[in-house]
């Protein structure tokens, strides 16, 4: 068997992939809070002994911001209800979507993690292999199998193509990179890496062997067909609907959660050196031969310092002017990384003035919009491609709750609202619902049994 040429290995890159390999990386050193990566974010300094390197390492705890950042807004993102077009068989299996136990939302909150740290993921919609004894639709549902949701991160869609017709984007090819546990001896587990290529109808399942001599054998260990004559993996992003390009939204967020560690074992080490004086002694040594008969420097309750007349003893303190500095440069990274976790929602920084407040507002619903939108559509393809394995007319819809997603309204609106009401612009029942809208009042709260029960109390009194 002759080597394969490395272009036509499944494992290579596409170029965007490639591009963007860096920013995945660090993306996910901050997401696993740089386990087992520390040292490359706090490198060696010139000079710096080793085990002095290793234990100032150890000494910095990375804050992790970025994690809990993702993990609230996909918690958001993830509220959403399945609208009465759903298709029977999603709502039949919803409480086991990827037939790994997890309901639609739990996957779909998984998704959202993915898809917010990294940009996007790829969501394919599995169904079992082809079994000759079903012959009918009622073959089918007698026999339990049924499409099923996997996940796919960013990292393992390896390269990909696609056409473009009308503006639609189809996909024609693409390879995933997969990881399976497979036996080793009696009791061990060994890594195993095969690619899996789809296409139209059909995959193939392939593995790389490495030579001795640095060539590539590719084998081909599985293939088989599909009952679609599409590729049914979807391209999932809340950010941004070009094809296999959106940026992950919280990069900057990584990057100042970077630099907000090393900066923090800087201020650690200064503090470190700060609180340990060094003993001065003057006088004492004049001459190349002094040094040699001065005996160690012993301090201590018990001991004595023989010190010339002119000479002089003390303790030497570095100069502290640096650490009020440093402490004010963390807090600015932290306000800076505070705003960035904001700004996903707000579209910018809470601003002052009314006429900025409103500006302000109509960004931030424009921008809930679009996140809450281009989920909704990601999962009505997904919908559409379950549909096509079962046969049914249509896949259906969702509807995120993007109230969920929106800022409360801040005291300043709160105020303005009020007054609107004091002047008779707006009536008791519109207030209660903007109020109730702007996440000041609960949603559980009854406006119209409010609104009722204020009529009659204003009989009673009146």
């Amino acid at each position: 068997m002759s080597p394969t040429p490395k272009s036509n290995l499944p494992s290579s890159l596409s170029r965007a992939a490639s591009a963007y390999q860096d920013e995945l990386q660090l993306l996910l050193d901050c997401w696993n809070g740089l386990k087992d990566r520390e040292k490359l974010y706090l490198p060696q300094e010139a000079k710096e002994p080793p085990k002095a390197w290793s234990d100032r390492v150890k000494r910095t705890n990375f804050d992790n911001r970025f994690e809990p950042a993702i993990k609230d807004y996909a918690g958001l993102l993830s509220i959403f209800s399945l609208n009465d077009d759903v298709a029977q068989s999603i709502l039949d299996n919803q409480d086991d979507i990827d037939l790994m136990g997890n309901d639609i939302w739990t996957f779909f909150h998984e998704a959202d993690q993915y898809c917010l740290r990294d940009g996007w993921c790829g969501i394919l919609v599995e169904f079992p292999p082809a079994d000759p004894s079903i012959n009918s639709q009622a073959d089918l549902l007698a026999s339990l199998r049924r499409p099923y949701l996997v996940v796919v991160d960013r990292r393992d869609i390896l390269n990909w193509r696609y056409t473009k017709t009308n503006g639609k984007s189809t996909l024609t090819q693409v390879t995933i990179r997969e990881c399976r546990l497979e036996p080793d001896g009696d009791f061990g587990e060994t890594e195993a890496i095969y690619y899996r290529v789809l296409r139209p109808g059909e995959y193939q399942v392939y593995q790389i062997i490495e030579e001795r001599s640095g060539e590539a054998q590719l084998i081909l260990v599985e293939a088989g067909t599909t009952s679609l004559n599409e590729i049914p993996l979807v391209y999932y992003s809340v950010t941004e609907s070009q094809f296999f390009a959106a940026k992950a939204p919280f990069l900057n967020l990584a990057k100042l959660n970077i630099e907000h560690y090393q900066k923090r074992s800087q201020l650690n080490e200064v503090l470190r050196k700060c609180n340990l004086p060094v003993p001065v002694r003057r006088g004492l040594i004049r001459t190349v031969e002094d040094l040699k008969k001065v005996p160690p420097l012993v301090i201590g309750p018990n001991s004595v310092l023989d010190i010339p007349a002119d000479g002089d003893f003390f303790f030497a303190e570095p100069s502290g002017s640096a650490i009020a500095a440093s402490r004010e440069d963390l807090k600015d990274l932290e306000a800076a990384m505070d705003r960035i976790t904001l700004d996903f929602l707000t579209s910018g920084e809470h601003q002052k003035t009314a006429t900025e407040v409103i500006l302000d507002s109509t960004k931030t619903s424009a921008n809930l919009k679009g996140v809450s939108r281009r989920k909704e559509s990601g999962v009505q393809q997904i919908f559409q491609f379950w549909v096509q394995y079962t046969g049914e007319s249509q896949g259906g819809t969702i509807a995120v709750d993007e109230s969920l997603l929106q800022m409360p309204l801040t005291p300043e609106q709160v105020d303005k609202l009020e007054s609107l009401a004091t002047q008779g612009l707006i009536s008791q029942r519109t207030l209660l619902l903007l109020l109730q809208r702007g996440k000041v009042l609960p949603r559980q709260f009854d406006i119209d049994a409010e609104v009722q029960a204020t009529q009659q109390q204003d009989q009673v009194l009146g």
